[in-house]
Parts: C-alpha cells; sequence; structure tokens
C-alpha cells in the first residue's frame, strides 16, 4: 500500500523579492536624490561673518553680474519688474523678498533695484550673502 507524502508547507512569505524591491527603490532614490540641486543663476554673494539661513517662503530677485534682473529664475525686464512681484504676491499672498546681488554690481544697481521692490509693497526684504569662515581668535 502506497502512503501519501505530506508537503511541507513553508507557512510564510518569501520576502526574498520584496528586499530585492526595497534596495532597487532606495537606490533610485539615491541615484535621483543627487540630481535635484538648484540650478539656479550663478551668482557671486557677498560674504559676512553675521550671517544665518532662513527657511520661510520668499520670492527671490538675483541681479546678475551685468546687472540683469531675475525673478525666481527668470528674466524680467526692470521695467516689469514692479508688475511681476505683484502679480507674484497676489498669487502666493507672501510678500517675503530675498535679494541675491553679485558683488561685482555697484550699490547704486543694488539701490536701484531695492527700491522697486519697496514700492511694489514688500513686506520683509532679505539681502543674501555667503557666510564666511569665521575662526575664533585663541585666548
Amino acid at each position: 500500500m502506497e502512503f501519501e507524502r505530506q508537503r511541507r508547507d513553508s507557512g510564510g512569505i518569501n520576502i526574498t523579492p520584496i528586499i530585492d524591491m526595497v534596495f532597487l527603490l532606495i537606490i533610485f532614490f539615491l541615484l535621483t536624490s543627487s540630481f535635484m540641486r538648484d540650478r539656479g543663476i550663478s551668482v557671486n554673494l557677498p560674504v559676512s561673518s553675521s550671517s544665518f539661513s532662513q527657511k520661510q517662503e520668499r520670492i527671490t530677485v538675483t541681479i546678475g553680474s551685468a546687472g540683469a534682473v531675475f525673478v525666481n529664475g527668470q528674466q524680467i525686464a526692470e521695467g516689469l519688474l514692479l508688475n511681476s512681484l505683484n502679480e507674484i504676491y497676489r498669487q502666493r499672498g507672501s510678500k517675503n523678498v530675498l535679494i541675491k546681488a553679485d558683488r561685482g554690481n555697484t550699490v547704486e544697481r543694488l539701490v536701484q533695484v531695492m527700491d522697486i521692490i519697496k514700492k511694489s509693497g514688500a513686506k520683509k526684504l532679505t539681502l543674501a550673502t555667503q557666510i564666511k569662515n569665521y575662526q575664533v581668535p585663541e585666548r
């Protein structure tokens, strides 16, 4: 007489394919996150030892080395800057403006753009600088 052999059931889920998928997702996110960098306008910011980082939603106005004005990365003619800022204020509701001015610009050019921004009704105006490598003197 022949008896049926009992099949052994592993009783669980094979997790090898799940682990493979998790590793693939980790590799995918690591690779794609390294390509997400701010590809803005190249500006040599002035250096300041009292700089600090701010993380708020704001509008970025950049003054390039040749004096060209950019709003959030898009070049704007100086005559259209006031209207452009007012339109962004209506869309976002935020009136915080960050100015990134190349250190090669004249103070006069910076003040001209700041005047336009103030006329547009900006509530807070911040000037971007690079943090100076400051070393504390030994005592």
